[in-house]
């Protein structure tokens, strides 16, 4: 054989070997951001990096260039969502080539302007952290195209700089962004300009489009400067967001053609709009002064104008929004030598209370007022007679605190006009023919959108896919925190060091009024501890501190406190009469007048409902079959973890039928060893252990 062709096929085959091994995915463990950078750059494909829980400190940046793939992209995570911590003067850049990136579940306290993404980078994804990024600069600075921000927490910022700033490449501004279901809350007063809370683009950006959907974030107690979103592109939808208590506005800036619908302004300056081309529709404003602000341009920049101006607004499209109680409704302010507005088109508009209809100070030619009804306002100020009726609507505030259209109300099926942008109403409903004029369209079609809490968002949104580890801990020395569920006082968890903690999760919000806990070696040493109650794991309520085992039995050992209501209990280990271990052998959480062994085992009361959970066979070796009954019909999750509660596979979550249920898991992939099943029905719960061997 040919030495060089022998030599080539030894090559290739090593090379197919080495792509055959990194076609399985890896989890990679990490408790150092030295050992976090060598496993980013080592990534592939598929790869999970966990970062232990714990507080880090920055000072060279994390650096991730790498490419994951859309079927296995690279997740960078944190052990627990808000469960690690970085701090320091450098953070998370993530350059160019980097694509199909998630990061997930950080909780961001280094410096501001260390979260960045660079031009070239696609693809990626932050979702579940929290940015409380100190100093003049942005929280997150977006570039590339196609990423996602979902579910993140922007909180207590007190300088100049944005909580998100988005950026482009020469005159382009970044493209198909989609951000989602963050919380912007407290960002405070700042004496110059840059301090939006959420900027989206540049002037020199704002004659591209970016295709790009903001949705679903609620912004509250955010006054950095006058503008609060600052839009400076085109192509912009804008939807379903709350923005409450915030002394800031929302400015269509700079740019054409975006849209504005399904909002919800609340004790706000609501929406100033410049530029060309938009289109606000199905908006609920309560309370705003004003509530629309049609701008006063000055100058023109389809005609030459720098792309700085204050362009003349021209051929807007303000339609079907409901403003109750503002101070101003519809207005535009003097400007000496102003533009003004030309063919703005105000239609099938509710106002109700509060100001004025309308108060235009500067020139407005070409408008279009038609089909809006007026009820209890001051008068219809600047809006022409032909342009409204005046009639109660019957607007009634609901639960949500929306307020709908009520039966018989005139506004149903009396709008004028086609509009073929319209193609929603407040709640997300459909607006198909014969519409209702507001905000409101009367619908029996599902509602996707209401006026949003702290709840829906965020870390921790109810929209989220269940996480709920069934328990966690700080650390362990190979006796893993699921020991204490096992039912076996033989088994157990340790931690040693003041502070180590073990978690569980109660799947719902309840009522928490203790716990019990056998000790490993209680009947010859005492324990100190703490109990911590919490809606998640980034905010705690002590509710027992300084708690003392009796040091007489092996036996579960009660400890009541006034009742604290929480999703997650931790208890916080201080150590044992003899040494700094913490060693528990089984925990239940009392909650109400149940027991909950750990988070995932009611042990009273659900046989009636949930009578069976079981595995066969178990042990098994790559594939078992899971069988449950339900006696009634009701929400089902049933998921897979691993020995430190960690999710592995969710095999059911969808409403069921009553009845008996089998579910194949396929575990071929998975390491051997021990795995808790965990069955979610109607918030009653039941966990299984089973082995793969």
């Amino acid at each position: 054989m040919n030495p060089k062709n022998y030599s080539l096929r030894i090559f290739f085959f090593m090379l197919c070997v080495t792509a055959a091994l990194r076609l399985s995915a890896a989890t990679i463990n990490v408790s150092s951001l030295s050992a976090l950078q060598t496993a980013i750059n080592n990534a592939a494909p598929g790869d999970i990096i966990i970062l232990a829980n714990g507080v880090y400190t920055a000072s060279t940046d994390i650096t991730i260039s790498k490419q994951g793939t859309a079927a296995q992209p690279i997740t960078i995570t944190a052990q627990t969502i808000g469960g690690a911590e970085i701090n320091g003067t450098a953070g998370f850049n993530i350059v160019s080539p980097a694509r199909y990136v998630i990061i997930k579940g950080f909780k961001f306290t280094f410096n501001a302007s260390q979260a960045t993404m660079a031009s070239g980078t696609s693809f990626c994804r932050w979702t579940c952290n929290v940015f409380q990024t100190p100093g003049t600069g942005e929280n997150l600075t977006l570039n590339g195209n196609d990423h996602e921000v979902d579910h993140n927490t922007f909180q207590h910022k007190n300088a100049l700089g944005r909580f998100i700033a988005v950026r482009g490449s020469g005159s382009q501004i970044a493209q198909r962004l989609h951000i989602h279901h963050n919380y912007f809350l407290d960002q405070q007063p700042q004496t110059g300009n840059g301090a939006e809370t959420l900027q989206f683009g540049l002037s020199g950006y704002s004659l591209s489009s970016s295709n790009s959907i903001l949705e679903y974030n609620l912004f509250e107690d955010c006054e950095g400067e006058n503008e609060l979103i600052s839009i400076k592109s085109s192509g912009v939808a804008i939807r379903y967001n709350t923005i409450r208590n915030c002394p800031a506005q929302f400015t269509l800036r700079h740019g054409n053609h975006n849209t504005v619908y399904g909002n919800y302004f609340i004790n706000t300056p609501g929406i100033r709009i410049f530029g060309d081309d938009h289109n606000i529709f199905s908006n609920h404003f309560e309370n705003c002064n004003p509530a629309i602000n049609i701008g006063n341009g000055d100058g023109e920049v389809a005609d030459g104008a720098a792309l700085t101006a204050h362009d003349r607004p021209d051929r807007t499209l303000i339609a079907f929004n409901t403003l109750v109680n503002n101070t101003g409704n519809i207005v535009q302010s003097g400007r000496t030598n102003g533009l003004g507005a030309t063919a703005q088109t105000v239609v099938n508009n509710i106002i109700q209370g509060g100001g004025p209809a309308a108060s235009i100070a500067g020139p407005y030619t070409g408008a279009v007022w038609s089909g809006n009804i007026l009820y209890n306002t001051n008068g219809d100020g600047d809006m022409p007679a032909s342009g409204y009726t005046t009639v109660n609507p019957l607007l009634a505030r609901d639960a949500t605190g929306t307020f709908h259209l009520q039966s018989g109300s005139p506004a149903i099926n009396a709008a004028t006009g086609s509009y073929a942008a319209v193609t929603a109403d407040m709640d997300g409903q459909p607006r198909t023919s014969s519409l209702d004029v507001g905000a409101d369209e009367v619908s029996s079609a599902p509602v996707i959108a209401r006026i949003l809490t702290p709840a829906m968002v965020g870390p921790f949104a109810s929209d989220q896919p269940s996480a709920c580890e069934p328990v966690t801990a700080s650390a362990d020395d190979g006796n893993v925190p699921a020991n204490v569920l096992d039912g076996d006082l033989n088994t157990r968890w340790s931690a040693n060091g003041n502070g180590q903690w073990i978690q569980f999760c109660l799947d719902d919000t309840l009522t928490v009024s203790g716990v019990q806990i056998a000790f490993y070696s209680g009947n010859v040493r005492t324990s100190t501890f703490d109990v911590l109650v919490g809606n998640d794991t980034l905010h705690w309520a002590t509710a027992a501190a300084g708690q003392v085992s009796s040091g007489t039995s092996l036996n579960l050992q009660t400890f009541s406190f006034t009742p604290v209501t929480g999703r997650y209990v931790r208890i916080v280990g201080h150590g044992n009469s003899v040494n700094a271990w913490n060693s528990y052998t089984e925990v239940k959480i009392q909650t109400g007048s149940s027991l909950r062994s750990s988070a995932m085992m009611n042990v009273t009361h659900d046989a009636e409902e949930l009578s069976s959970l079981s595995s066969f066979p178990n042990p098994f070796n790559d594939h078992a079959m899971i069988r449950f009954s339900i006696e009634k019909a009701g929400m089902v999750n049933l998921a897979v973890h691993d020995i430190n509660g960690k999710p592995v596979k969710v095999l059911i979550h969808a409403r069921l039928e009553a009845g008996a249920y089998n579910v194949p898991f396929d575990a071929g992939r998975k390491p051997a060893g021990t795995y808790i099943l965990s069955l979610n029905y109607n918030g009653k719960v039941k966990v299984r252990k089973i082995q793969k061997l």
